[in-house]
């Protein structure tokens, strides 16, 4: 009798093993060996991203560097989960989470840990609530949510950026590895081991994702610039480049090696060339992306048989190496050193237009040191005792146990940004502020702002003794603003003054006015505060409120928008038309509008004024500002679409010739005043040298320090409006400058109302407060373009010039 082997029990993990290998693919494996024209490819990305954020006009194209990551993440990707899918059957997406949690959290941690003490270091108490909430949204992976939905442009470089703004490109990547392995799981548990089937499948939804983003990009783009360069959706394309060439890895190294060399130096050179001929004024992502991203692709597809012959020959380097291998900490770390620097020199605080190019150098050089640190004593280290846990309790029990150290990283960053948000709180969100301005102004503390002054800027007598330092901020020229009949009191800006009561205007010589009693001594402006109607850190918030979304476009945007306010179906139509100086009178407008049944409308695009045929650059960028010109061209015939009444125009101040911009404007009063629509000029408000809340949140108990020259104020503001007011004396001029700042010092804060939000626009509750001011002002434009005027020379409606001096 033959004796019977024993049957050996077959453990769980081989009964794994031989389902694996019962479903497993039947195909070649994906080759992932060390790529060195990958290392390069990454150091020539994190170099175009740091040149061009320290403001180095020579590479305007460098935030293309982003998308080379996308390209070079997407194949990494797809070719590890290929590999899996071919040699296990299966593909394990908590070990591949649980991989991207190990390479990227703990650094990305550190990164945020150093920035919150940076921001607390460098940026003022008015921006922590915001860079919290930014921290918090970027430990969740939202954070390019976030900047779509606020609008942030991240190619302006004149404004004061959020120091973890870079982490948009992070959210993105991780948004869609959610997606992108669920997807490829599908298709093979669908396949059930055909290579053929999961081969059809895997490629038709790589092309239907591709072409899907594709055309989403190119619409969004064209749509919502701003928006679209951070939401995901336009950018999934990208990454989908990459996941192409690892489909496609079978098939590369068959290209002769000559054809797989000059592929690979096209590549580089469109890599290359991107970063010089793209900027940002370039529609972007949408297809201008495709010139560094299919570069970046071919550079992968020839690393598969050009060798030496191809761009590895350039990209293996020791330096590139260098910087590649330590890429993904130098592009954490070296953003919230320019965002620091940026604070410091005051860019969109009254400071340089954009950070001077050796302050940008001097931060980007100083980051390579907390870069290099992180990588050398956080990064490479989690990732080898990542290896090591595996080998030491097995591939489930390291899984798991770094899912949950990925966890406690993103709940350690949200802890990190609640944190930011509590040491500087808000009493309301910057929503919250836009509606509830008029209940500030009318049911907080009345009168406040300009309603604690007397017609034309004269204090009136304290209403309560909190020591706002509007009730001591000393007094103006004493009444000129509004008659005893109940007419406007007019002046331009040169002096000139008359009157109009509504009635058609007159060549009649008008009265000398009676002589102005003289001007009281200005008290001092009061170091204390007292009670704010919107708390100091709130008041970077105080915007108006411009509906519908979308209506009034950034920087990067062409398109013309039209924003509602005031009575929709009053037969009367007073259009506010210009930049964002324009805009801001909506709050007042708004609620006149709603009381004398006035439709209000704005037409209003950002740091673009209301000129015809005037071509000026904006930023370090030297070529002209298109998205303005464009919009100039196109704004006309809509804003005549609305059948405007009276058009309130105004604008800021701009870097180009007074004359310039005055001669432009005439032409575009001329272009309205020619289609019988009445052109009023408002005239710009006092420009700060800084911005106003932060200066107040520096100087918490010396409010003073934050009062300047009103003289140099007015010359900094309104580019051409005094010239325009000379040449087109024929012209209606609002000026209100006698309310907003009415002695020869302007104090940054009025009957307990923080005058400026930033530093050159009106806080929303401050011009709410303006209210009848601005009503007594308009009302009698709105009743001149009611009664038909002779034309006067060169186009403008005769009759005299409104404001008060």
């Amino acid at each position: 009798m033959t004796p019977t082997t024993p049957e050996v029990p077959v453990s769980r993990a081989g009964l794994r093993a031989l389902r694996a290998a019962r479903h497993a693919l039947k195909v070649p494996p994906v080759p992932r060996d060390f790529r060195r024209d990958i290392e390069g490819m990454r150091a020539i990305a994190v170099i175009g991203v740091l040149l061009w954020h320290a403001g180095v006009p020579l590479v305007p194209g460098g935030f293309v560097g982003v998308d080379v990551f996308f390209v070079v993440s997407g194949f990494l990707m797809t070719a590890l989960l290929l590999e899996e899918a071919r040699a296990r059957g299966r593909i394990d997406v908590g070990r591949f989470y649980a991989r991207r949690a190990r390479r990227l959290l703990p650094a990305a941690l550190t990164a945020l840990l150093g920035t919150a003490l940076l921001t607390v270091l460098f940026l003022p108490r008015t921006r922590w609530w915001d860079t919290g909430i930014d921290v918090l949204s970027a430990a969740a992976y939202l954070v390019n949510w976030r900047m779509a939905s606020g609008a942030t442009d991240y190619l302006d470089v004149s404004r004061a950026p959020s120091p973890v703004q870079h982490y948009w490109s992070l959210a993105v990547e991780e948004q869609f590895y959610v997606l992108w392995p669920l997807l490829l799981l599908a298709i093979l548990l669908v396949a059930r081991g055909r290579a053929g089937v999961f081969r059809a499948g895997s490629w038709t939804i790589t092309a239907l994702l591709l072409a899907g983003s594709l055309g989403i990009s190119w619409w969004w783009t064209q749509t919502y610039a701003a928006q679209a360069y951070f939401v995901t959706p336009t950018r999934v394309y990208e990454l989908m480049l990459g996941a192409v060439v690892a489909l496609g890895a079978l098939a590369w190294p068959t290209i002769p090696r000559f054809l797989s060399a000059v592929l690979g130096w096209l590549g580089l050179a469109m890599v290359v060339a991107s970063l010089f001929v793209i900027d940002q004024h370039t529609p972007f992502p949408g297809t201008a992306a495709l010139l560094p991203t299919v570069g970046a692709a071919l550079v992968l597809v020839s690393g598969f048989r050009a060798g030496s012959w191809g761009p590895e020959l350039a990209l293996r380097a020791r330096w590139m190496q260098w910087v590649g291998r330590i890429s993904y900490s130098l592009y954490l770390w070296h953003w919230p050193f320019v965002a620091a620097a940026a604070s410091i020199v005051g860019v969109g605080a009254g400071g340089p237009v954009s950070l001077p190019v050796q302050w940008g150098l001097v931060a980007v050089l100083v980051s390579v040191v907390p870069a290099w640190l992180s990588f050398r004593y956080v990064e490479e280290p989690v990732r080898v005792h990542g290896r090591l846990l595996q080998r030491r309790v097995g591939p489930g029990v390291a899984t798991w146990r770094t899912l949950r150290l990925g966890v406690n990283c993103s709940l350690a960053g949200v802890l990190l940004g609640l944190t930011l948000m509590v040491a500087a709180p808000p009493t309301v969100s910057g929503e919250q502020v836009s509606w509830r301005t008029p209940a500030v102004v009318d049911e907080l503390r009345a009168p406040v702002g300009a309603g604690t002054l007397g017609a034309g800027g004269a204090v009136a007598p304290p209403t309560s003794g909190d020591g706002g330092a509007g009730e001591d901020d000393g007094s103006g020229s004493g009444g000129d603003g509004v008659e005893a009949d109940g007419g406007a009191g007019t002046a331009g800006p040169d002096g000139s003054s008359s009157t109009v009561d509504g009635s058609v205007a007159t060549e009649e010589p008008v009265a000398a006015p009676p002589e102005p009693e003289p001007e009281p001594t200005p008290e001092p402006v009061p170091d204390v505060l007292g009670q704010l109607a919107v708390p100091v850190e709130q008041v970077p918030a105080d915007r108006p409120l411009m509906v519908p979304e979308g209506c009034f476009p950034g920087l990067t945007e062409s398109q013309v928008g039209v924003c509602e306010a005031g009575d929709p179906d009053g037969p009367v139509t007073v259009a506010l038309f210009g930049d964002s100086h324009a805009g801001m009178w909506v709050t007042a407008l708004d609620e006149i509008g709603r009381e004398r049944g006035w439709r209000v409308v704005t037409l209003a695009k950002s740091s673009c004024p209301p000129t015809a045929g005037l071509e000026f650059a904006r930023g370090a960028a030297p070529q002209g500002y298109e998205q303005c010109t464009a919009y100039q061209q196109d704004v006309l015939e809509r804003l005549l679409a609305e059948q405007p009444d009276v058009v309130l125009i105004s604008s800021a101040s701009y870097d180009a010739p007074a004359e310039a911009v005055a001669e432009a404007l005439a032409r575009r009063v001329d272009q309205l005043a020619g289609r019988d629509v009445l052109p009023v000029l408002v005239r710009d408000v006092p420009r700060p040298p800084f911005d106003l809340p932060e200066c107040l949140v520096e100087n918490p108990d010396r409010a003073s320090a934050c009062a300047f020259d009103r003289a140099d104020a007015l010359a900094r503001s309104g580019t051409g409006h005094e010239e325009l007011a000379r040449i087109r004396p024929g012209m209606p001029f609002v000026d209100l400058t006698e309310a907003i700042c009415p002695a020869e010092t302007c104090a940054p804060v009025v009957g307990g109302v923080v005058v400026w939000r930033d530093s050159n626009h009106l806080s929303a509750t401050y011009v709410r407060s303006l209210r009848d001011l601005v009503e007594q002002r308009v009302l009698p434009l709105v009743a001149l373009s009611q009664v038909s005027l002779p034309a006067a020379p060169g186009g403008l409606l005769g009759g005299a010039a409104l404001g008060s001096g």
